[in-house]
């Protein structure tokens, strides 16, 4: 779902910075995600990704921070919206807690896409401070299962940009960012296993997008509890059979 512009000199430069960061883990993180993994029921194994809990503190990045979602302004599924997405998982294992991962993983993606669309000039401040904010829920979020490695070296290279103006900072920070990325993805050589935690999180983020252009519906008839229903159990499918 989150794309990243690259309307700026330093995005560029941060892309090439996080795919060194990636480095030799590259070849599976592109590799086609569908191909390998269990086909059985979705969500059978309850939590997706079991990386280490260990994701060691980089640049004073570490402790407890308040979620950006605790800002008014992204926490915008309100409560009936949830209910009706954990009801259309209700049939999957740990549906509700599925369906509150979905919301987040929802919010989060919508606060990244307002951070872009923040003016770089007369809101740098504010896109400095969210763009710091972002990052700081990068490493539980990658834990989870919301991004694959590159995906995560991406973003976090380019919101450390955003948020560190000293060059020789930043570059210190993207190290930083690679270092920590190496704690919280452990043996990234497992083919198999890589390319199986990859189709969970493509699994994710179908349903995610799904519960987002639902809830974006103007069209009540396309904004009933059964077509969400249905938009669920054809991702299902498509998941158990290998798609």
């Amino acid at each position: 779902m989150i794309t990243i512009e690259k309307n700026r000199s330093w995005t560029g430069l941060a892309i090439v910075a996080a795919i060194a960061v990636a480095g030799g883990l590259a070849w599976w993180a592109l590799a086609p995600q569908g191909g390998s993994g269990d086909a059985s029921a979705p969500g059978a194994k309850g939590a997706m990704w079991q990386w280490s809990s260990a994701s060691g503190a980089a640049n004073g990045n570490a402790g407890s921070t308040t979620s950006i979602l605790s800002d008014a302004r992204w926490a915008n599924v309100n409560a009936n919206d949830q209910a009706t997405l954990e009801t259309a998982l209700s049939k999957t294992p740990n549906g509700k807690a599925e369906a509150a991962r979905i919301v987040s993983y929802v919010q989060y993606h919508r606060a990244f896409e307002s951070w872009q669309g923040l003016d770089e000039q007369k809101q740098a401040r504010e896109r400095r401070e969210m763009a710091q904010a972002l990052f700081k829920e990068l490493p539980d979020r990658l834990k989870t299962g919301e991004f694959t490695l590159m995906e995560a070296a991406l973003m976090g290279a380019v919101l450390i940009a955003e948020s560190e103006p000293e060059e020789a900072r930043r570059t210190e920070r993207v190290q930083a960012w690679q270092a920590q990325l190496s704690t919280i993805v452990p043996n990234p050589e497992d083919e198999a296993r890589m390319a199986s935690q990859n189709r969970e999180t493509e699994y994710m983020r179908r349903r995610a997008t799904a519960f987002d252009e639902w809830q974006s519906q103007t069209d009540p008839a396309q904004r009933t509890p059964a077509k969400l229903e249905q938009a669920m159990a054809e991702i299902n499918r498509a998941y158990a059979s290998g798609q």
